[in-house]
């Protein structure tokens, strides 16, 4: 189930097709972000109930998308957390993942994500994706959920921007751990300043 989770991470190397550049979100014009990418991360106190810190670090340049690095990609960061006393391997995982774009491009990096998970069942035939409804987080978002029939588990995913930043938040679970990511995708804007 850890494998499903890290399959649709935005930017992450793919030997997938390129997509047409899709249109861009309604995202306003509004600043550039003041704050690295490591202080947008999630911390354990920010998060709803008790989680444990995975991993966290630096995104790899090397192991970005042509298209994010072609469409501004800076730098990015990311962290991963299961709910204290979890395993790694049996329970959700929650993963932030956060990068700076030039601003003219910020627009097109959600429509990508959403446009690379909905090809996803071409690529698999035992996913099933569709669009959740989701109340606006940051300046522009949107959340996706996949069904993998082969084993019957489920990802969620919200993506949004805020200014000159995107925010991947995952999870595989149920719609309770969807609720969760939510939180977590609220709090995870408030920090971008």
């Amino acid at each position: 189930m850890a494998v499903f989770i890290f399959l649709a991470v935005a930017g992450c190397t793919s030997s997938a097709p390129v997509s047409p550049v899709p249109s861009p979100s309604p995202v306003p014009a509004s600043g550039l972000s003041t704050v690295s990418p490591a202080e947008m991360a999630l911390q354990p106190e920010d998060l709803p109930g008790n989680f444990t810190l995975v991993e966290k670090g630096e995104r790899d340049p090397s192991r970005m998308r042509d298209w994010a690095i072609d469409h501004g990609w800076k730098r990015g960061y990311y962290v991963d957390y299961v709910k204290t006393g979890g395993n790694v391997y049996e329970d959700p995982i929650f993963e932030q993942v956060s990068s700076v774009y030039n601003a003219e491009n910020i627009s097109l990096i959600v429509p990508d994500t959403i446009s690379s998970w909905k090809s996803w069942p071409a690529e698999d035939s035992n996913v099933t994706v569709e669009e959740i409804s989701l109340p606006t987080i940051g300046d522009y978002s949107r959340a996706m959920k996949a069904s993998n029939r082969s084993d019957n588990s489920r990802m969620y995913m919200i993506a949004f921007v805020k200014y000159d930043v995107y925010e991947q938040l995952q999870t595989d679970g149920n719609e309770t751990d969807f609720e969760i990511l939510r939180q977590m995708a609220v709090t995870a804007a408030e920090k971008i300043r």
